[in-house]
């Protein structure tokens, strides 16, 4: 089996819907090629992060139980106002006020939750494909000056761009990505044998928004922002590293 063929079967490699006679071959192919091997792995990775329960919402104790002390608040008052009124208006207008509550409660707070956690696996995803899909870079180079004009005229902002290589997160090149519904730049740097993906969009606001470390299925990422635009550091780097190039990056 060559490359051509193993890689259409990758998927269905990973679902197991292959039978035997494909699998033992697809196994041989994978032993002598690193190449289908390190894409298959990255099919591994990924079919992981979206099966991971971390993408559902899971309602924090905290907000269960302000949930069921505003319910029972709500009923209490209804109860009291309408004490004089039949039985059935009196439930009905307390369950109306309790599902009232709730409903308010959840607008403002699960929506929130759902974002962040959408956002933070879709930019790891983005880092994941960008490895599994041999696409990590469309302009290669270690020269900011060589990076940062590519960009001009593919997005509606410009991305600061920024050498590190003397504090040890040498630039290797840049890409564009498509992060969250919008188009993002990537800038890729090196550390070791590392990859730090650094997704940048255009993102207005009035006030910047501190860095703050986030660990997702193994990969550790960093976002912070300022006025202008928003930034996400990802990868399998430690996060002490992590958060020590987005202190150099910032500090240049």
């Amino acid at each position: 089996m060559n490359c051509q063929q193993t890689q259409k079967l990758i998927d269905a490699y990973h679902d197991g819907e292959l039978d035997a006679a494909n699998i033992v071959q697809i196994d041989e192919h994978f032993a002598d090629c690193p190449r289908c091997d390190r894409l298959s792995q990255g099919v591994s990775k990924l079919s992981a992060v979206l099966r991971n329960d971390a993408l559902r919402f899971q309602m924090p104790p905290a907000l269960r139980q302000t949930i069921r002390a505003a319910a029972a608040q709500a009923a209490q008052t209804e109860s009291d106002a309408t004490s004089r009124q039949p039985w059935f208006r009196h439930a009905g207008w307390a369950a109306a006020a309790a599902i009232t509550v709730v409903a308010l409660i959840l607008a403002f707070q699960i929506p929130r939750r759902d974002a962040d956690d959408r956002m933070i696996a879709d930019v790891t995803s983005s880092h994941v494909r960008s490895l599994m899909a041999n696409h990590l870079m469309d302009v290669a180079s270690t020269d900011q000056h060589t990076v940062k004009p590519w960009f001009v005229g593919k997005l509606d902002f410009a991305p600061p761009v920024k050498d590190l290589r003397e504090s040890g997160f040498p630039l290797i090149g840049g890409r564009l990505d498509f992060v969250d519904g919008r188009a993002a730049a990537a800038m890729v740097y090196g550390r070791q044998k590392h990859v730090i993906n650094l997704f940048v969009w255009s993102s207005k606001s009035s006030q910047g928004a501190a860095p703050r470390a986030l660990e997702h299925n193994g990969y550790h990422l960093v976002q912070w922002s300022n006025t202008e635009m928003s930034f996400w550091a990802v990868s399998d780097l430690n996060e002490k590293e992590l958060l020590e190039f987005v202190k150099v990056w910032g500090a240049n």
